[in-house]
Order: C-alpha cells, then sequence, then structure tokens
C-alpha cells in the first residue's frame, strides 16, 4: 500500500480525479481508498499539527505502508532554480522555525542540546530525512521542470522579503511549506518511508495573491506522482 497525503482537498483534487475512491476517517480525518487497490490517499488539515496527528493516527490503525508521499503546493525561494509550475522533491525537510531568537541570531534546535527525535541511535534536530524520488522519473517528459533539494517547513509563510531572506540565509532550501517536517518527523518515528513532492504555486516574495497560481501547481504535483506510481 503506498499512502498518499495532502493538507487540503484542493490540493489533493487533480491527483484523484482519474480513479475511483472509497471513504473513511481514520482519526477523524478523511481517508480514501482507491477501488482499484494499492494506493490511499489522506487529507491531513493544513499545518504541522494536523499533519502529525493525522499521519499517527493512520501509521496507528493501518499496516505500514510501503512509502508515504506527501504532495501539494509550496513557495519558491529565488535564485534556487524553481519558477512558478515548477515541481520540487524534497532532499530533506527543515523545521525552519524551530529554535532559538537570541541576541546573537537565530540559532536551531541542536544549540539546547535537546533532540526533537531519536531513532536508531541517531539524533535529529532541526532537519530530517527524506527519500528522492526524483531519480524515478528520470527520463520522463513533462511541460515544466524538475528540482530536488531541502525544504522549508515553516509555522508563518514568508510574506516579505525580510522574512523570505531570513529563511533564505539561514537554511538555503529550495522552497517553503507548512507540512513537511512534521510529516517527516512522524514517517521517521514510525519507521516509514518518506518522501515529498510539492508544485511551486509562487515564489517567496512580498505577499502578492494575484502573481499565484494554485491550480496550476496542483495539477503538475498530481501529473508528477502519478507517473512516480507507474514507476514504484
Amino acid at each position: 500500500m503506498i499512502l498518499v497525503m495532502f493538507a487540503t482537498e484542493p490540493e489533493a483534487a487533480p491527483f484523484m480525479k482519474c480513479a475511483a475512491w472509497e471513504r473513511e476517517n481514520i482519526g477523524r480525518k478523511p481517508v480514501f481508498r482507491s477501488a482499484a487497490g494499492g494506493t490511499e490517499v489522506l487529507i491531513s488539515g493544513m499545518g504541522q499539527v494536523n499533519t502529525a496527528q493525522a499521519l499517527a493516527a493512520y501509521l496507528e490503525g493501518r499496516t505500514r505502508p510501503e512509502i508515504v508521499i506527501l504532495g501539494g503546493i509550496a513557495g519558491a525561494f529565488a535564485g534556487m532554480g524553481a519558477a512558478a509550475g515548477d515541481v520540487c522533491f524534497a532532499a530533506e525537510e527543515i523545521y525552519a522555525d524551530t529554535g532559538i531568537h537570541s541576541p546573537e541570531g537565530f540559532m536551531g534546535i541542536e544549540k539546547t542540546g535537546i533532540p526533537l527525535a531519536e531513532a536508531e541511535d541517531v539524533k535529529y534536530y532541526n532537519r530530517f530525512p527524506v527519500r528522492d524520488l526524483s531519480p524515478e522519473i528520470a527520463g520522463s517528459r513533462f511541460p515544466f521542470k524538475i528540482y530536488s533539494g531541502p525544504f522549508a517547513t515553516v509555522s508563518a509563510v514568508s510574506g516579505t522579503k525580510k522574512a523570505a531572506a531570513w529563511i533564505k540565509e539561514t537554511w538555503n532550501p529550495l522552497c517553503e511549506n507548512m507540512e513537511g517536517a512534521a510529516a517527516a518527523h512522524v514517517s521517521l518515528m514510525y519507521g516509514a518511508p518518506f518522501a515529498e513532492v510539492r508544485g511551486i504555486s509562487n515564489m517567496v516574495e512580498e505577499r502578492n495573491r494575484a502573481r499565484w497560481d494554485i491550480p496550476k501547481a496542483c495539477a503538475n504535483c498530481a501529473a508528477v506522482i502519478r507517473k512516480l506510481m507507474e514507476k514504484i
């Protein structure tokens, strides 16, 4: 079984439109099972807490999936390559605003000496491992570009140049989102392989929704995940 997660139903809709699904609830969150079998879709709700709660409830109540794939949209940082409409694969996930604001500047959680997680004698602080699935679609043709790199997960999206510059200078990520690190964290704790794919809806800049293209980002993300399903 492959689990595909999305934060919201609009993000999931392009992926789900080409198949028949049977609905149930797990942990008070909707889960859709493909009538053809082999795939389930979990709608977690937006943000880190919803993501962690939904995925933990799912993993407690189901046989561990072959892989968890988190899809959705993201904002790309200027100068990192990706642009609106492109699709990005996570190479790692970063809790980008978890840590300490000090007179000397921001410090990651490692400075506390307290890891956010431990697994197989490894301590994890802000950075969590992700399986980069971009090689699985090498040679596939899309009318947009594919990138892979570190993703930043934030509690508050960067809607100013100042906020964007701080995240970029601190972590040098490809893009930012609101769920990925939490999903990577929970997957690690349950021993479930985890991957993340995001369609770029906007650049991380002064917030201007008129410049965003969420439907295109969702559609392109869905196209890539469907191609992945043929490969893995």
